[in-house]
């Protein structure tokens, strides 16, 4: 008896004695835990260094093992903002996924969890898992309420605010009032990241002002490619205040925010026609977008850089450019499609195993989860088809209401004809512009006829036509013609004649199915386009859908017209 009373006893004091070395060891192990952290913290303040992946990864593995919570999610929220800014969304997701097993009926104190649901929710939004997003979008502002600091509340609800652009960007196309839900958000995002003090801690002041350069970026784009009504001069000042808080010495801004920042601006340059500034910010963007490997955003560079080449009359370069588009988006969009599939299947799988021993009730909601995920699925990789089809239809609706540019035959007299008008106005064109600083009611009326004509003709189908052969054609001058080109066309000369081509071939394919047998390139000489590339820039600019696309369309729709008709 004494010997088993002397045993237990000698085994409770070696329990208590091992039990107080593993809470001292584990109390350590924290504590590095912590104090490597706030090391990455520090020389991280704009942004996670992708060379800082394999210590956070350690970090979080540490955690796990003595059940840190704090050091699970802390790390945790420092990868998924890095794998978020390498725009890996499947590693966002995943990472997301065992992220918020570990958050649920915690505290979020220092904001990490707000974070870890925002990040989570963007990438969602970035593959398409529209609702996903929005209900993690929500869950992250509601835990941004509680925390505790009131710089910090503030920085992250203003970046899920920010971010929660991609909801409405994803949906613009099924509601124009979502729209202005953008610009609403942007605005408030802009107005929370303004109140952060300049203090530096907890928010950096790299983290305050990289927010603040992103949002004006936002706003920026948005007026310049969403808004109901264009701004260009209101896009430019929101993004030039951006790029000037970029270049501030003060702090360091994401490279990723940089890059996408010099293609909004060579977007912006292109539009207002200064073509020499924006080739030197799409050019600047594709540098950075070598030492930070960014394939969207070259896509964007790609892009624009054809359309700018296209505008100029660069034909060698357009092709160039619009190749390295056409097979960088091609490989991407497998990989997008291929990343949510993989996004889903995890999904299901983690519901599954959550209920892989729950009642008939429960493994009904999996029933409904799957079905859902798979109608989630479907409506992704339709919705780009039902844009294009809505684009489609409007071509053909504009086709059976014959609406034709410009062309207006009530003002148009018919019975003289314009080559045979009286030339006494020419010798006086010159002495009116000096005086008047305006062209003669006579003349403008000759002009304008002549220029009906000229549309009813297909002599605008010409290659390498040029305004001032146009001019002589019409016996007057570059500036005249320009003028009122502008002025009664709404156009530039180049996109004036390129609607004519457009419209031209468009009517074609319509009411000719034998057009619609010939290739891309034959289709591209008839209209007179030096290469088939820049005829299918300038069929998608006009009419929102690629010729390939239509041509499509149009066969399918006269195959099941027939079939209704048999």
């Amino acid at each position: 008896m004494t010997k088993f009373l002397f045993s237990f006893l000698f085994l409770i004091s070696f329990y208590n004695v091992f039990a107080q070395s593993n809470s001292v060891s584990s109390s350590k192990t924290r504590s590095s835990i912590d104090k490597r952290l706030d090391e990455i913290a520090e020389v991280s303040k704009a942004f996670i260094d992708p060379k800082h992946e394999t210590v956070l990864l350690k970090i979080k593995e540490e955690s796990e093992k003595i059940g840190y919570k704090g050091g699970i999610l802390r790390s945790g929220d420092y990868l998924s903002g890095l794998y978020l800014g390498q725009r890996n969304n499947k590693a966002v997701v995943d990472l997301g996924i065992n992220l918020k097993k570990v958050a649920k009926d915690q505290k979020d104190t220092y904001g990490h969890i707000a974070s870890i649901y925002r990040r989570n929710a963007l990438a969602l939004g970035y593959i398409g898992l529209d609702e996903a997003s929005l209900k993690d979008f929500k869950k992250a502002i509601s835990y941004a309420k509680t925390i505790e600091n009131e710089d910090k509340r503030n920085y992250v609800i203003a970046t899920s605010y920010e971010n929660m652009s991609v909801y409405y960007e994803n949906k613009k196309f099924d509601e124009t009032k979502l729209k202005d839900s953008m610009e609403y958000y942007y605005l408030k995002s802009l107005e929370m990241a303004e109140k952060i003090s300049d203090h530096g801690k907890p928010v950096p002041i790299e983290q305050k002002y990289g927010l603040l350069s992103y949002v004006n970026m936002s706003l920026g784009t948005y007026h310049m490619k969403f808004a109901r009504e264009i701004n260009l001069p209101l896009a430019e000042k929101y993004l030039l205040e951006g790029y000037k808080i970029q270049n501030n010495k003060r702090y360091t801004v994401d490279p990723y925010d940089k890059i996408f920042m010099y293609n909004q601006l060579g977007y912006l340059y292109l539009k207002t026609k200064d073509y020499k500034k924006s080739i030197e910010y799409l050019n600047a963007a594709m540098v950075l977008e070598k030492q930070h490997s960014y394939p969207a955003s070259r896509i964007d560079s790609f892009e624009t850089l054809a359309q700018v080449y296209v505008a100029m009359g660069d034909k060698e370069k357009s092709e160039f450019f619009m190749n390295k588009y056409a097979l960088l988006v091609d490989s991407l969009d497998y990989v997008d499609k291929k990343e949510a599939d993989l996004v889903i299947k995890k999904m299901v799988a983690e519901v599954d195993k959550k209920h892989k021993e729950s009642s008939k009730k429960q493994l009904l909601i999996i029933g409904l989860l799957i079905l859902s995920a798979g109608i989630i699925t479907t409506i992704l990789w339709k919705r780009r088809n039902r844009v294009l089809r809505q684009k489609y239809e409007k071509i053909i609706e504009n086709l059976n209401n014959n609406t034709t540019p410009y062309i207006d035959d009530s003002n148009t007299d018919t019975t003289t004809d314009p080559d045979q008008q009286p030339e006494e106005n020419l010798n006086t064109e010159t002495s009116i512009v000096s005086q008047k600083n305006t062209i003669s009611s006579e003349t403008e009326t000759r002009i304008l006829k002549k220029l009906a004509a000229f549309e009813k003709s297909t002599k605008f189908l010409k290659k390498d036509l040029t305004i001032s052969l146009l001019a002589a054609q019409l016996n007057t001058n570059s500036k005249y013609l320009s003028e009122i080109i502008k002025h009664h066309r709404s156009q530039n000369f180049s996109n004036y004649i390129n609607h004519l081509k457009i419209n031209f071939i468009v009517h074609k394919l319509y009411n000719e199915p034998n057009y619609r047998e010939y290739k891309i390139s034959y289709l591209a000489e008839v209209c007179g386009y030096a290469s088939p590339q820049v005829f299918v820039i300038a069929f998608k600019k006009i009419n929102g859908v690629t010729p390939s696309y239509f041509i499509e369309s149009l066969q399918e729709d006269h195959i099941n017209n027939t079939n209704l008709r048999s």
